[in-house]
């Protein structure tokens, strides 16, 4: 009964020490990656989780999407279309109250537009070129003044016409992810099994392709997460085992 005992104590520990071991190694053999990719198939939600099919510079790999997945949809559409209270971010340059002839009055107002992006978004650091312009971002909540004929947002206003082209970020389901749709990704790629390559996405983007102000407005490079820290072992071996 005692060496049985012993036994089975001695095979409960081996494997508790196997499992740790494992979990220690959880994300020992992934990096954290970013890139272009095209989508290739969408497969269907699993509870929490979906997998897509993608293909990229590092082939083809398989993307697990959990409810943390950020995932936002860019569109084009006129400024006439951004509906009043929407947060709206503009890269221009400010310009103060002008006074004219005849006691004309001007107001504050935002001129050399580069850029308007309306939705989620944090503004990056503005390029140098444009600092050197005077161009700066100024955010808030878009207003209709002069009767609906202009536009206005943190006391400003907008320097420009109601077709002006604005992008649109908004927040979406992974149902809204479709094939051939050309995307930016962003998560832990794991290269282990070269026949299987896997990424645990962090975010990802269907860019608006027509939009040509994206290296204002995004900083893709900066976009790539940060190394996830091994799980700790907690299993520790004990030299005073009972046998």
């Amino acid at each position: 009964m005692t060496r049985f005992f012993m036994g089975t104590l001695w095979l409960v520990l081996t494997l508790a020490l196997g499992i740790g071991a494992s979990s220690a190694s959880v994300f020992a053999e992934e990096k954290p990656y970013s890139g272009l990719v095209t989508i290739q198939k969408v497969n269907k939600a699993e509870g929490a989780q979906q997998i897509i099919e993608v293909k990229g510079k590092k082939g083809t790999l398989q993307v697990t999407l959990s409810n943390e997945t950020v995932i936002d949809l860019h569109a084009l559409i006129s400024l006439k279309d951004v509906e009043p209270g929407s947060t709206i971010h503009v890269l221009a340059k400010k310009q103060a109250e002008q006074h004219g002839s005849g006691g004309a009055r001007y107001p504050p107002m935002l001129v050399q537009i580069h850029a308007i992006v309306t939705g989620s978004l944090k503004p990056p650091f503005v390029p140098e070129k444009l600092q050197e312009q005077g161009l700066t971002w100024v955010s808030g909540t878009l207003k209709q003044v002069e009767n609906g004929r202009e536009r206005d947002v943190d006391g400003y206003r907008l320097g420009t016409s109601l077709g002006t082209e604005v992008l649109k970020v908004e927040r979406v389901k992974s149902s809204k992810l479709k094939k051939r749709m050309k995307v930016f990704i962003s998560g832990y790629l794991d290269e282990s099994d070269r026949k299987n390559k896997t990424l645990d996405a962090v975010e990802l983007i269907s860019m608006a392709q027509r939009w040509k102000k994206y290296p204002s407005t995004h900083d893709f490079s900066k976009r790539t997460p940060k190394p996830r820290k091994k799980k700790k072992d907690d299993s520790k071996e004990d030299d005073d085992l009972p046998f």
